[in-house]
């Protein structure tokens, strides 16, 4: 599917489907009104007959010969229009155009046509995320009818406008790329599968790879990463990535490190999980997907400090050489973790990679992994919950977030959520019960960042989706959720 950026006035447009965002109450008015005198006033009529007030994803569609556009639709935005309202209408109008069998959709940016760059970006995104499909696996996999899609825009400058649809573009790729990898099941995306499609990320984003075996992992200290690894079969990966800016950048000494969780798939361990509870776990490393997908875009985003990508691969199953609860493991931290709960493996992993992460000259960390239950029963499918030692640092996540159009939310960090975590005869434990389990387990994850501004985000809600009612670019399966926040936060100013 392409983008361009077009600044001809919608009603003038030629397309197979002219999408306009209308707000409540759903009155046309602007480029709207101009859309419906060339649909002959019916465009009105049709909006008014089948009650259209504008409420968000609302639509109604008119066939329309006589215009250079042969149908339009109208998608409700709400009341209050957002660039997030308009992320979600693009996705919509992508998916109502494929219906239709839409060879090259419009996209009014908005009822003035004046369209900034941020609308731009917005619409792009919407767009491209919406067209997604996982259909690899059908035998007969039915291809996408779209193939252009406009962006209609006349304000701004045109080299400005540009620039944000390729922005845009570049979040739509890697924010897919996240997609297809939790989407892929478990005896195909192995961890060894992950370190090959970082390989292949690595060499198209100009990024250097190393991936760390699991003797060599376990001989550098690793006592949780290859505690967690040895049951399974297969190898596991200790996947690191790393950016340099381009030659001029003003990096100020800066080094984030992006750490994700990348269970391949999570069967519980000796404490296995229900036949319910494992059916999506192939959706486990949904941090390391992120992780990945973000950093094959940093270059796109001409990002000017260094950057850590750690995506700490294995799987969690069980075998004669499976972790038992009760078994003592030193990190390579040197804290000692005693096992209580073979299911909460992926704090053992992260921990591991945030320890290397500040041994490799990282000043800011930030970790996403699906890791609590508790943070989905807190907030929900869609919202991510954001805890960390950084106030400023968070706060820049967040105010990402906003712009991406990613839900995050922070939760407390009291010390009474590590107090529960401290061993009888351990430096720490890796479980301490349901109550306040996500808090409970950044906690323990704090204690492995030796200080260093740190971030966590614990995107068990919103990283897979398996029911409708999300926003109307979110997929069945895999969401890519984090790309998008992680390459706004790194493209801005610290």
């Amino acid at each position: 599917m392409r983008f361009v950026v077009e600044n001809t006035a919608p009603h003038q447009t030629a397309c197979d489907l002219l999408a306009l965002p209308v707000p409540q109450p759903g009155t046309l008015s602007g480029a709207a009104t101009q859309v419906d005198r060339a649909a002959g006033g019916r465009l009105a009529d049709l909006a008014r007959a089948e009650g259209f007030a504008g409420k968000p994803g609302t639509t109604v569609m008119l066939f329309t010969p006589e215009a250079p556009f042969r149908r339009v639709l109208l998608v409700g935005i709400g009341a209050e229009p957002t660039h997030e309202q308009l992320r979600r209408y693009a996705a919509t109008a992508v998916r109502r155009g494929r219906e239709a069998r839409a060879s090259r959709i419009a996209l009014a940016t908005g009822t003035d046509h004046a369209g900034s760059a941020e609308q731009v970006r917005a619409a792009v995104e919407g767009a491209g995320l919406g067209a997604y499909r996982f259909d690899r696996y059908r035998s007969a996999a039915e291809g996408t009818a779209v193939q252009e899609v406009a962006v209609l825009a006349a304000g701004g400058g045109r080299e400005a406008l540009d620039a944000a649809r390729a922005l845009g573009e570049a979040a739509v790729r890697a924010t897919c790329l996240a997609r297809d990898l939790v989407n892929e099941p478990g005896n195909v995306l192995t961890p060894a599968a992950m370190a090959d499609v970082a390989r292949e990320a690595a060499e198209r984003g100009g990024l250097r790879c190393r991936v760390i075996e699991l003797e060599d992992a376990r001989s550098m200290g690793m006592g949780l990463f290859a505690a967690v690894a040895t049951a399974s079969e297969q190898p596991a990966k200790f996947i690191v990535l790393e950016y340099e800016p381009a030659t001029g950048g003003a990096t100020g000494g800066r080094t984030v490190a992006l750490v994700g969780k990348g269970v391949t798939f999570d069967s519980g361990g000796l404490d296995i999980k229900s036949q319910s509870g494992m059916a999506t776990m192939k959706g486990d490393m949904g941090g390391a997907a992120a992780v990945v997908g973000a950093m094959s875009a940093l270059k796109d985003y001409s990002v000017p400090v260094r950057v850590l990508g750690i995506a700490a691969a294995t799987e969690n199953m069980i075998s004669g050489r499976a972790m038992r609860p009760g078994d003592i493991l030193r990190s390579l931290a040197g804290k000692t973790v005693e096992i209580t709960n073979t299911d909460a493996e992926g704090r053992l992993v992260l921990a591991d990679a945030l320890t290397y992460a500040v041994r490799n000259g990282a000043t800011e960390l930030i970790d996403l992994a699906t890791l609590t239950g508790s943070c989905v029963i807190a907030l929900g499918d869609y919202t991510a919950g954001l805890m960390g030692n950084d106030q400023p640092l968070m706060d820049r996540l967040l105010a990402a977030a906003a712009l991406a159009g990613e839900q995050l939310w922070q939760l407390p960090m009291y010390e009474e959520f590590l107090e529960a975590m401290r061993g009888e005869i351990t430096d720490l434990k890796n479980s301490a019960g349901r109550q306040a389990g996500a808090e409970r387990a950044a906690s323990f994850l704090r204690e492995f960042t030796g200080g260093t501004p740190w971030a966590h985000l614990d995107i068990a809600g919103p990283a897979f989706c398996e029911e409708r009612g999300g926003p109307s670019y979110f997929p069945m399966g895999g969401t890519g959720y984090g790309v998008r926040t992680l390459l706004r936060h790194l493209a801005s100013p610290a």
